[in-house]
């Protein structure tokens, strides 16, 4: 089983391959979401901050009711 710093390294390389056409800096994964997310404003958002966020409350896109519907 990965650790925790590996799975998010790995979540944090996926979304720099999303978002940038060049290879990621050679940092740990905490440190590559911190320049990913430098420049959007996230502290703002209330669920980033949050201590009460806990994979429980975190519904993927095949959870979605939509996604039950069809």
């Amino acid at each position: 089983m990965a650790s925790r710093d590996e799975l998010i390294k790995r979540e944090a390389l996926e979304l720099w391959n999303q978002m940038h056409d060049e290879p990621p800096p050679e940092v740990s994964g905490g440190e590559l979401l911190e320049i990913i997310c430098r420049n959007l404003h996230v502290q703002d958002y209330d669920r980033v901050r949050s201590p009460f966020l806990r994979p429980t409350m975190i519904l993927r896109p095949e959870e979605w009711p939509e996604a039950r519907k069809g």
